[in-house]
């Protein structure tokens, strides 16, 4: 295993050719934060590429004082917010329910687990986009709460508090959305 943090500080210092190592290492964690936050695929790829070159123009400001994936979230939550921004007329093209199913399954655990995913997608996406990302963030990126308090510029205990008001919010409409479908 390779220490990110140290890959970065060699990016900082002129060896670029370490990037692809970081890309290859974080592009499709990267990539399902963008899909699940409510991108169409084709818009989370370009938001990939996009929040690496980013990472590539931006790597003299790297401290160390974070990880490498906080930074790295750091620079994504600004690319899409940047990226909305400036197509303020387009929408959401949310295409959760593509993600790939785990293979060896018979075809009615499939279908199971295919309609537990949307149930549970359509919920993730109802609630606000704030709630959302800390979910996001801690469940599926796997950042520590330090990190994303760090992230989101806010108190840790205040974090802690807008997770469990997060995790509250997504587990009534799962549950709302469980009972429209029984």
């Amino acid at each position: 295993m390779f220490d990110e943090k140290e890959l970065m500080f060699q990016v900082k210092a002129g060896q670029l050719d370490k990037l692809a190592t970081l890309f290859e290492n974080n592009k499709l964690q990267l990539f399902n934060y963008f899909l699940r936050r409510g991108n169409n695929r084709a818009l989370s790829e370009d938001l990939v590429q996009e929040t690496f070159m980013r990472i590539l123009a931006y790597r003299t400001n790297f401290t160390g004082s974070s990880t490498f994936k906080s930074w790295m979230y750091g620079i994504a939550r600004n690319t899409v917010a940047e990226h909305y921004r400036k197509n303020k007329n387009q929408a959401l093209n949310c295409d959760m329910e593509d993600e790939e199913l785990t293979n060896g399954q018979t075809l009615g655990e499939e279908f199971e687990v295919e309609q537990q995913n949307a149930i549970f997608n359509k919920s993730l996406a109802s609630i606000s986009p704030e709630d959302r990302e800390i979910i996001l963030l801690s469940r599926f990126q796997q950042l520590n709460y330090k990190e994303i308090s760090t992230l989101l510029d806010c108190n840790l205990n205040t974090l802690k508090s807008r997770m469990r008001n997060a995790i509250g919010k997504l587990q009534m409409s799962y549950q709302q959305l469980v009972g429209e479908n029984s």
